[in-house]
């Protein structure tokens, strides 16, 4: 017997196969649905829908990536370390005080920033450990740390479809700092921000608060 059917006694009590409401197609895809309610998961999404989330994620990126462009260097499709990125962008600040003339300098610091864009279905505490692994071993290598470097922020943006509760928890623990020389040739912090589209809420860690105001910002425009 097949999905989909079974057999029936009809009026004169002969067992005949007739077909029930409903194809296989659409019983395989109810059973999938309750699989993955059941283990706390979305549901699988049709073709349509995945191209349609997808559009989103990249407007949304679109829109972010424009809004920093007046002051960052901003980069498309950005390949680095071996992955790729959708969005990248870096900012650059030199300051310096001298006496009269600039060979007679006093002091110089330069500060950096650099955003890693990254998409995602839903986005949980696996993947978080992941990112956050990269960050400290492979992001770091964007930093330079000269006699003149103060600071660097290496952020990681996470355009998200959804985010579990156990990921958006996790987000807000994150800590890292790295000194250099003691600190006396500066430092680089770790910001991770996820921007949730089911709920159009950012969530950050503690370094990652003052970007995470514009991510959420554009995020309400798009």
């Amino acid at each position: 017997m097949s999905v989909g059917s079974a057999v029936q006694p009809d009026a004169k009590g002969t067992g005949e196969q007739v077909e029930q409401a409903g194809s296989s197609d659409n019983f395989e895809r109810a059973v999938a649905e309750h699989v993955a309610a059941s283990d706390g998961k979305p549901a699988l999404r049709s073709s349509d829908e995945a191209l349609k989330a997808q559009d989103e994620k990249q407007l949304v990126l679109k829109r972010i990536l424009a809004a920093h462009e007046a002051f960052f260097d901003v980069h498309r499709d950005y390949e680095f370390a071996g992955r790729s990125f959708p969005g990248f962008a870096e900012f650059h600040s030199f300051g310096e005080q001298y006496v009269l003339v600039k060979r007679a300098k006093l002091w110089e610091a330069n500060s950096h920033e650099y955003l890693f864009f990254t998409y995602a279905e839903t986005f949980d505490e696996a993947q978080l450990d992941k990112w956050v692994r990269f960050m400290k071993e492979r992001g770091l290598e964007k930093v330079t740390s000269e006699p003149n470097h103060m600071s660097s922020g290496l952020a990681l943006v996470v355009i998200a479809d959804n985010c579990t509760e156990g990921a958006k928890r996790a987000v807000r623990r994150v800590r890292f700092r790295k000194n250099f020389a003691l600190g006396f040739r500066g430092w680089a912090d770790l910001r991770v921000i996820v921007a949730d589209l089911s709920t159009r809420c950012v969530y950050a860690n503690a370094a990652g608060k003052q970007v995470a105001s514009t991510i959420e910002a554009n995020l309400r425009l798009a």
